[in-house]
């Protein structure tokens, strides 16, 4: 099955059976535009900058289901970037984050589709320009089996199959297969602790990579803790990774996440994490956050490889909406430690902070701003990436809207050739569903 296929695959099944799910409420959204852009410096060159306008129709979807049969989250956009000075050529770019979970026998069995479609830089030391960048595919799939022993005693297996994929940085092309046991005891239904044991095959496509091929296995327990006003969630325990051509490594596992809603205009999320991890990881985005994968989002210019690192990572974010006002800011701090030594580890931080405000009852200001810094300690060398951007969108018609947009992207390295400014002029017109 081909990489396009699998994508495919989870909005088939998505849609194939949204008629047929009993008690489901399926939700479709989606918009059509096209936008015309002018960008100052299309292939982001300190020294020689390219003007470019651009014509690019697209398409942005977001599927929503829940059902007795059927839970669907699946969101994402394909637009067609036509270069009219001919700097690139023409290209058709998309992203995709779903997730398709089929209860074939409700409360006992559910088959699980995941696939995640990204864009990445070939790169990370390049500036992200059209060249320098790669389709991604994480995609996953397999049972969860479920066990209800009593009132409070509760079981669950899940099997997993993944494949990874990227266009131009093969070695990360692989298979991977996983089966995680947990046992949970319920003190209610939103307060438990649990025990697993997981256990993963890692291995690659490419002879270049075989050095880095692995089992992994982890040791952990949990206490999960939800309130109208509060969700909390911790893991501990311990990672072994035993390399089939390298030393093996080992060491703790920590996962952290709580949230806290004072009111329903406002809620702030933690979350903290201490694991072995990889590229693949990086590459899966829950589908509520696949607009915001830019400058500041921690996600931005992952590494494609087939290298495990451990990663430290803290985030915060905090969200205020009430009624035309809507208020986002998000700061991350990250550090990337690869197993077995690499240039590139390093030490990150940043934001991303996000404000809307409808100030008639057609018209909405919006304005944004991202910053991340990189430190990359082996080689003497850092970057930070600046973003800002201001929006206005003109409500025309029930279905139909026009949206202006102007932006800046910069990058101020210690290797002066690296870095860039560019700005964006864009003007849309869309339709939406």
């Amino acid at each position: 099955m081909t990489n396009a296929h699998r994508v495919w695959m989870v909005i088939g099944i998505a849609a194939a059976t949204a008629g047929t799910n009993a008690h489901a409420d399926p939700v479709l959204n989606y918009t059509l535009g096209i936008q015309a852009e002018n960008d100052s410096n299309v292939n982001l060159s300190r020294t020689d900058p390219v003007s470019q306008n651009i014509l690019t129709p697209e398409l942005t979807f977001d599927v929503k289901e829940q059902g007795s049969t059927l839970t669907a989250d699946v969101s994402g956009t394909l637009d067609y970037r036509d270069y009219l000075q001919n700097a690139f050529g023409d290209e058709f770019r998309s992203l995709l984050s779903g997730i398709v979970d089929w209860s074939i026998s409700p409360g006992r069995f559910d088959w699980v589709f995941e696939d995640y479609l990204g864009r990445q830089p070939v790169n990370v030391l390049v500036s992200n320009a059209p060249s320098n960048q790669q389709q991604t595919n994480v995609f996953s799939t397999g049972p969860t089996l479920r066990a209800h022993f009593s009132d409070t005693l509760r079981g669950k297996l899940d099997l997993r199959y993944t494949n990874t994929y990227a266009e131009t940085s093969t070695e990360f092309n692989g298979d991977r297969l996983s089966a995680i046991g947990q046992i949970a005891y319920l003190f209610s239904e939103q307060n438990n602790i649990a025990g697993a044991i997981a256990a993963s095959q890692i291995r690659y496509d490419d002879a270049a990579s075989r050095p880095f091929e692995y089992d992994r296995y982890d040791v952990y327990a949990g206490y999960h803790d939800e309130t109208r006003q509060f969700k909390f969630d911790v893991a501990a325990g311990y990672s072994w990774l035993n390399f089939l051509h390298e030393a093996d490594d080992s060491g703790p596992l920590l996962r952290g996440t709580a949230t806290w809603a004072p009111s329903a205009a406002t809620s702030l999320a933690i979350n903290a994490s201490r694991e072995f991890s990889d590229a693949s990881q990086d590459l899966i985005v829950d589908p509520s956050q696949l607009g915001n994968l830019g400058v500041g989002s921690g996600r931005n210019g992952a590494v494609v490889s087939p290298q495990v690192y451990v990663q430290e990572q803290v985030g915060f974010d905090l969200l205020h909406s009430q009624g035309d006002f809507r208020f986002d800011v998000a700061p991350f701090w990250r550090h990337i430690d690869y197993v077995g030594g690499n240039t590139l580890n390093q030490r990150s931080s940043g934001y991303i902070a996000t404000v809307s405000w409808l100030f008639q009852p057609t018209l909405t200001f919006s304005a944004g701003a991202g910053r991340e810094h990189r430190d990359y300690s082996d080689i003497d060398r850092t970057d930070d990436d600046k973003a800002y951007w201001l929006g206005l969108l003109w409500q025309q018609a029930r279905h139909w809207s026009w949206q202006f947009r102007v932006g800046n992207l910069s990058r101020a390295s210690s290797v002066f050739e690296a870095g860039y400014s560019d700005r964006t002029y864009s003007v849309a017109l869309t339709y939406t569903r």
